[in-house]
C-alpha cells in the first residue's frame, strides 16, 4: 500500500486509543495484510508473518467489516467532486463460489450462494458512476434476478443521476416507473417480445462498456474473482476493498 493510499484509509480507521486495555494494532500493517489477502486470494492462515498474526488481522477485518467501515469510504468516494454522477449504470457480474465457501451460519441461501448448472454461485449487483467506478453493492445468490436487486442499490447512499443506463435484464415497467419518478431517464434497451418497442440513445448507452471493465479490474484481485469466503458480508467486503483501490488510484489520476 503507497503513502497516498494510507493518507486516505488512515482517518477512517485510526482509532482513538482510551487509557488501559491492550496496545492497538499497527492499523496500516493489518490493512496491508487484508488488501494482500484481497489480491492474492491465500487463506488467512496462510498470511505471511510480515503482516502479523494471521488471527488478530482476521478479527481486526471483521470488526471494520461489521462496523461498515468500507460503506463509509465509498460514500465518502461517491460524494467528491472525483465522482461524475450526471449518468450511472447498472449491472450484475457472476462468481464462482470455492467449495470452502459453503457451510456457513445460516446456511448458502442466507448467506447470498445459489445452485445452478455451473455448481454453486454468487452475484454481484453493482451500480457505478458515469467513469464505471461503483458506488454501491448488493450480493444475492446467483440465480437471483438482476431485476431483484435494484431497490437495493438505489436505496444506496449516493447522489441521484440524470440518466441511468441498464440492459434488458432490467427492462420493466417498474423499473422505468421508478426512475422517471425520481425524475432519471431510463436508458434501457426494450425486450423483443415487448410490442412498444423504445428508442435509446446509443451514445450513451455505449458507455455501459465502463461497468464492464470495472467488473474486470476488481476480478484481478482473486478473492473477489473466486468467493472463498462463507459469510456474505466478508466477501462484500472484499469487494468493497477492491473497488476503493480503483477509486483512489483514479482521484490522484484527475
Amino acid at each position: 500500500m503507497s503513502d497516498a493510499e494510507w493518507a486516505f484509509f488512515a482517518p477512517f480507521l485510526i482509532e482513538n486509543r482510551t487509557q488501559g486495555g491492550r496496545r492497538p494494532l499497527d492499523h496500516r500493517r493489518v490493512l496491508d495484510g487484508v488488501l494482500y489477502v484481497t489480491r492474492t486470494g491465500v487463506p488467512w492462515r496462510d498470511l505471511p508473518p510480515e503482516f502479523g498474526n494471521w488471527n488478530s488481522v482476521h478479527r481486526q477485518y471483521r470488526r471494520w467489516t461489521e462496523a461498515g467501515v468500507w460503506d463509509v469510504m465509498l460514500a465518502a468516494l461517491s460524494d467528491s467532486e472525483a465522482s461524475d454522477n450526471t449518468l450511472q449504470m447498472i449491472d450484475s457480474t457472476i462468481v464462482r463460489v470455492h467449495q470452502h465457501g459453503a457451510g456457513g451460519k445460516g446456511g448458502i441461501q442466507r448467506n447470498c450462494i445459489g445452485r445452478s448448472r455451473g455448481g454453486l454461485t454468487t452475484k454481484v449487483h453493482t451500480r457505478a458512476n458515469a467513469e464505471g467506478l461503483a458506488v454501491g453493492f448488493h450480493v444475492t445468490p446467483g440465480q437471483a434476478s438482476d431485476m431483484t436487486a435494484y431497490d437495493d442499490l438505489m436505496a444506496e447512499d449516493a447522489p441521484l443521476p440524470e440518466a441511468m443506463l441498464g440492459d434488458k435484464g432490467y427492462d420493466s415497467d417498474a423499473i422505468r416507473s421508478d426512475l422517471e419518478r425520481r425524475g432519471i431517464d431510463p436508458v434501457i434497451p426494450t425486450k423483443s417480445n415487448r410490442r412498444v418497442q423504445r428508442t435509446i440513445d446509443k451514445a450513451a448507452y455505449a458507455m455501459r462498456n465502463r461497468i464492464e471493465r470495472f467488473f474486470n479490474k476488481i476480478k484481478h484481485s482473486r478473492r473477489v474473482a473466486t468467493r472463498y469466503d462463507k459469510l456474505a458480508s466478508s466477501f462484500l467486503g472484499f469487494v468493497q476493498l477492491a473497488t476503493i483501490r480503483c477509486w483512489i488510484r483514479f482521484v490522484h489520476t484527475t
